[in-house]
């Protein structure tokens, strides 16, 4: 279902659209260096999680949907936002409570974030933004060929090659980051302020999907 072929050219721009940061990247990043590999491997998964709902979604035309209907881009934006939002905000102010003598310096803030909640911050930073999904929707089929019948199964096969090397990418890039722990960043108030930095990157992040263009 894929033109080897062209295979190599797909391989070499997944590549080059990787290395470029991202806001996937920023989250993994982020999780990796504050808290350890696995934090960035849970945030991984779940970036993988709305690739392979992506590529279901694309192979069944929705991309296509949503450049007829902006109506259902703006929603999805608007959904993601507030929830990325929504976990920023309560991040922020958990890391000021923190900082009050009630609380003692040794609170870890946002420590409710576990593998699980990780996992789903993961899929929604990727699934919940418009953009993404049209770009599968309007990268992938540069990749197909008539020839080679059914379009529809030419897209899932690309999708899913695209997820799993986006997801080797990202793991290999958790334990990067995850090693630059050795450097002392998880004392107590440096884990304060780095979780701190993480709620400011999440509302970041719902501003660049509420203030961006569906398209």
């Amino acid at each position: 279902m894929i033109d080897v072929q062209t295979l190599p050219l797909f391989l070499s721009a997944v590549f080059a659209l990787l290395i470029v940061p991202g806001p996937d990247m920023l989250l993994i990043s982020a999780q990796s260096i504050q808290r350890g590999a696995r934090y960035g491997v849970a945030c991984s998964v779940g970036v993988m999680l709305a690739g392979l709902l992506q590529t279901l979604l694309v192979a069944a035309g929705l991309g296509h949907v949503m450049e007829s209907w902006p109506a259902v881009a703006t929603a999805i934006r608007w959904l993601g936002a507030a929830y990325l939002g929504y976990l920023g905000m309560k991040l922020l102010w958990a890391w000021h409570r923190a900082g009050t003598p009630q609380k003692g310096a040794a609170h870890v803030v946002g420590a409710e974030l576990g593998i699980g909640r990780l996992v789903m911050i993961g899929l929604a930073n990727n699934l919940l933004n418009p953009k993404a999904l049209l770009f599968f929707a309007l990268f992938l089929p540069q990749f197909t060929s008539p020839a080679l019948g059914s379009q529809p199964l030419q897209l899932a096969a690309l999708g899913l090659v695209l997820t799993f090397v986006a997801f080797a990418f990202n793991l290999l890039a958790s334990l990067v980051f995850a090693s630059l722990r050795s450097l002392r960043l998880d004392s107590p108030r440096l884990q304060r302020h780095g979780n701190g930095l993480v709620g400011a990157l999440f509302v970041l992040l719902a501003s660049r999907l509420a203030l961006g263009k569906a398209a």
